[in-house]
């Protein structure tokens, strides 16, 4: 893991009031987003890559999932949702890692939920490893933020440790990205664009790992 990680010089309370501050506000819609494919596909496992301190954990109180699995690149993000969450969520365990290093069991979840986290990592390399982690039609379901040349991809806010991450935030062509994952054993099988006041553009997939039949 890098030490250097812009991600471990800042606090989760710079974050959460950045991310929910009225020119961002993006906190809650990925806390819907969040509850909209627990709703949808039910899972009995699920892994929430980049999960930060928790922000959108809510959504599990009182449901009954085998197996969550909460991974960050922060461990003081990790402490932090431990103490909100531990007591109400069902089967929780949070793993402190870097995405590109990251090595899990495969066809360990039903679910894995990846938001905000494609333009920070190694893009080919975790989706052909998230293939590996999911289960037979296991979903994952991504967020990204769309390039927009109108827009910088950090919105502004007082939070200053927030502009440590526009030395490494690289935005997703969502062409590429559909690339990747056609050759990574993933299937789209629903998608949307989300448009946010400032004028910002988020996409919202859902990819089904194929199944290859054995004849």
């Amino acid at each position: 893991m890098k030490s250097d990680n812009p991600w471990l010089r800042i606090p989760a309370d710079d974050y959460e009031k950045h991310m929910s501050s009225p020119n961002v506000a993006q906190l809650q819609l990925l806390s819907d987003i969040f509850a909209n494919a627990l709703d949808e596909y039910m899972p009995d496992s699920i892994g929430i890559l980049g999960c930060t301190a928790g922000y959108g954990f809510e959504q599990l109180i009182s449901r009954c999932i085998g197996k969550v699995v909460g991974i960050d690149i922060n461990l003081a993000y990790l402490a932090e949702c431990k103490a909100w969450f531990i007591e109400d969520v069902q089967n929780l365990n949070l793993i402190c890692a870097d995405l590109n290093e990251l090595e899990l069991a495969d066809s360990a979840f039903d679910l894995i939920h990846a938001a905000l986290i494609f333009e920070y990592v190694d893009v080919d390399k975790l989706l052909s490893k998230i293939s590996n982690w999911l289960k037979p039609h296991g979903i994952l379901i991504v967020v990204l933020q769309l390039p927009d040349k109108s827009a910088s991809p950090i919105s502004y806010t007082e939070y200053e440790s927030i502009k440590l991450l526009n030395s490494i935030i690289k935005l997703v062509s969502l062409e590429e990205f559909n690339k990747t994952v056609s050759t990574s054993g993933l299937i789209e099988i629903n998608s949307y664009v989300h448009k946010i006041f400032s004028g910002k553009k988020f996409y919202v997939g859902s990819y089904r790992k194929k199944v290859i039949p054995i004849y």
